[in-house]
């Protein structure tokens, strides 16, 4: 069947993290900072995705959640790795995640207007599907300036289901009206929406900035390190 609308993910796929790198590095300093730590940037870091790994680990078994509860553990988590006693954690904005600051900042990928344009040109119905919640979504899309691109938005809130579970695939196959097999889904994210695409029946392509292992790039259906590889892709 040929493709008659296509998903993406949001985070890491329209716009990349590396945008907010540096303000994180920042925002890492300023934990130390604040709570008069002797360990530098690279220590806050290591605490920060190790506690990351473990809460996403089991935040990632359920069917939904919400993106503010699982940074803010994290955030705690990471903390109490560095020695700082509970209930003391402050304001950090890594509290709410890469997401949660330097919106301002979150530019689109190079040519990604210009890809979503010709797409849509074909008569492609245009969607984005991202695991946030909606007042991150609402930040993240007005600084991306890419609204008029899009037939349609689902985030995990207003579906109250997180990919790759397949509540969130479902509430966008009805906003779109097509059956799974028509459509092709874009995400950086092999788990969440390779795995999640694949399971709904979806076509799958997956963008990456590194060279895939080999145990990995057969996943999906395709493999991308540039969305505007995604027109010969998807029109031939």
């Amino acid at each position: 069947m040929s493709i008659r609308a296509v998903f993406f993910d949001l985070g890491g796929t329209l716009f990349s993290y590396a945008s907010l790198r540096d303000l994180f590095g920042e925002a890492l300093a300023g934990v130390a900072d604040e709570h008069g730590l002797d360990v530098g940037r690279d220590d806050v870091r290591r605490a920060y995705q190790a506690s990351v790994m473990t809460v996403m680990a089991d935040y990632v078994k359920r069917p939904y959640y919400l993106h503010r509860d699982l940074f803010a553990e994290a955030h705690e988590r990471m903390l109490e790795r560095l020695g700082v006693p509970a209930g003391q954690g402050g304001q950090s904005p890594i509290a709410a995640g890469p997401q949660g600051m330097g919106l301002d900042r979150v530019r689109p990928r190079e040519g990604t207007r210009e890809v979503l344009e010709r797409l849509r040109g074909a008569g492609l119905h245009l969607a984005v599907v991202s695991n946030i919640d909606d007042d991150q979504f609402e930040a993240v899309w007005g600084a991306i300036g890419l609204d008029d691109c899009f037939d349609a938005v689902t985030t995990s809130e207003s579906a109250r289901s997180c990919k790759p579970h397949r509540g969130i695939f479902d509430v966008a196959l009805g906003k779109a009206a097509v059956p799974a097999e028509a459509v092709a889904f874009v995400g950086d994210s092999l788990h969440h929406d390779v795995v999640g695409a694949n399971a709904a029946g979806m076509r799958s392509i997956w963008l990456t900035d590194e060279e895939p292992a080999a145990d990995a790039s057969h996943v999906a259906d395709h493999v991308i390190r540039d969305l505007r590889e995604l027109p010969g892709i998807l029109l031939g």
